[in-house]
């Protein structure tokens, strides 16, 4: 990994920038506690650039799976059994029959909802990060999107899901004041990143003096083989 300065990493940071919310609140929904989220999002954005990725779409694909599976390991740790439960839900009551009726949902079956339709999860793992059983998952999921199927006009029913889908997609891009700044997420990224750089550094260093080390005993090996095989017999 080459050294960066501070401006070269800030400037590959402003390429998070644009999905940083749905990023956090993505893993507060799997998370459910806000420290836990944090601390999944600030690992994900510490393993992909230690893949040395750049911006682009692949670049928020990358993301999107690195925040995945820290949240997931963060959701399933030892510590998460002692954290205490902060998802705040949906309140706010919106004209969208979808927004609407998410609004209404006990803070359990949004969660369910954004789980799936925000984050793309299956009933498995929203099963693993839940508690409940599958089946009372996929129960649940069913019974809340018959209800938003009943508000919608009839042209839309036969789309709920993709509606939904959407709906919920764009509710986890928004910023808010619920979110850490990016600034706070940057200085322990920075700090993290600089971290990486001299552990890289200093291993890259020993495996030299390994390798130097080794080519100098091949080298004496050669020049014994050599002197054995001339000597005269």
């Amino acid at each position: 990994m080459q050294q960066q300065t501070s401006e070269q990493l800030r400037a590959w940071f402003r390429n998070v920038e644009p999905i940083y919310p749905e990023l956090f609140n993505a893993a507060h929904a799997m998370c459910g506690n806000y420290d836990l989220a944090e601390y999944a999002l600030r690992s994900a954005i510490l393993d992909v650039w230690l893949q040395n990725a750049s911006g682009g779409m692949g670049f928020r694909e990358r993301l999107r799976g690195a925040l995945r599976q820290e949240a997931f390991d963060a959701a399933l740790s030892e510590e998460a059994d002692r954290a205490e439960f902060t998802w705040p839900g949906y309140a706010d009551a919106s004209d969208d029959p979808v927004l609407g009726q998410l609004a209404q949902e006990r803070v359990e079956i949004q969660r369910l909802a954004v789980l799936r339709h925000g984050c793309g999860l299956s009933a498995k793992a929203i099963s693993r990060l839940t508690g409940m059983g599958q089946n009372q998952v996929r129960a649940e999921l069913s019974r809340f999107e018959a209800r938003c199927r009943r508000n919608l006009s009839g042209q839309d029913r036969a789309r709920a899901e993709q509606l939904i889908a959407r709906r919920l997609k764009r509710l986890l891009s928004q910023g808010g004041p619920g979110i850490p700044q990016p600034s706070q997420v940057y200085r322990a990224f920075e700090a993290e990143a600089d971290g990486a750089q001299v552990t890289d550094h200093r291993f890259s260093r020993v495996v030299g003096r390994v390798l130097m080390a080794l080519l100098a005993l091949a080298c004496a090996a050669a020049f014994w083989l050599f002197a054995v095989l001339v000597q005269p017999v």
